[in-house]
């Protein structure tokens, strides 16, 4: 674990913690019951934040935008030595107040979209979070149930998709993101809670589709794709986890 934030007090450790949370970032607060043995006085920096060091980078993008938003006056007045106690005391109840306002406004949601068919429905509903899009929701076949999930990380760049592509109510397609672009998409094909196909992409195109035995787990079969077309597959003939049979494909995806 790795310190991303530092303060004296529980309650804005806790008020961090919670914004962090609230976009997905994992954290615990240490230090948190030292306060007691420091008599009356407050142990400053005694409190700290502290996430996981994959997520310090999104964890201090978010605390820095947060901390951005303060009047500049407050900041300047928490940061000052030279205050009295009870100035101190002062200050910092107006910044904790000013940081509980703004994470509260940040729970709000709003929403906007698209109605197609004018039923006064929307079919395609964006869901914002802090002014940033956080979800959009589509009914492609106009019945009134959600069939596409796109979710966005803090930054409003997507990260992954869920598609109920036989309407059916259920999403058996999961597609995952990093830096906008596809990286793999789930499918479970026999609607039994079993992912048994798999599209795999490079810089955002279709690269490989793996075939997976339901049973073992393994990959029976993987096709190569180039420019969306069938150039070649590999194939597991004894269900031993080998693919021990290869075969490429001409210009009409027929075996050469």
């Amino acid at each position: 674990m790795k310190k991303v934030y530092e303060t004296s007090t529980a309650l804005e450790a806790h008020m961090v913690k919670n914004l962090l949370e609230n976009e997905g970032v994992d954290s615990r607060i240490d230090g948190e019951y030292l306060q007691g043995g420091v008599g009356e006085l407050q142990a400053i920096g005694a409190i700290r934040v502290v996430v996981e060091e994959d997520d310090y980078s999104k964890a201090r993008e978010i605390i820095d935008e947060w901390e951005s938003l303060q009047p500049d006056d407050d900041v300047a007045d928490i940061k000052s030595t030279k205050t009295s106690s009870a100035t101190n005391g002062f200050v910092l109840g107006v910044v904790l107040t000013i940081g509980v306002t703004y994470f509260i406004s940040g729970l709000s949601i709003t929403t906007d979209g698209i109605d197609y068919n004018a039923d006064g429905v929307l079919d395609e509903k964006w869901t914002y979070q802090n002014g940033r899009l956080k979800e959009t929701t589509i009914d492609r076949n106009r019945d009134g149930n959600i069939d596409v999930i796109y979710s966005y990380d803090y930054s409003g760049i997507i990260k992954t998709a869920k598609f109920d592509n036989n309407f059916d109510g259920a999403f058996e397609v999961n597609t995952f993101y990093k830096n906008g672009n596809a990286i793999s998409e789930e499918s479970d094909t026999n609607n039994n809670s079993i992912i048994d196909y798999r599209v795999n992409y490079k810089n955002g195109v279709w690269d490989n589709v793996e075939f997976i035995d339901e049973q073992s787990g393994k990959v029976r079969k993987r096709q190569f794709y180039k420019l969306n077309k069938l150039v070649s597959d590999d194939y597991d003939t004894n269900g031993d986890g080998v693919l021990d049979s290869h075969y490429e494909y001409d210009q009409y995806e027929e075996r050469k």
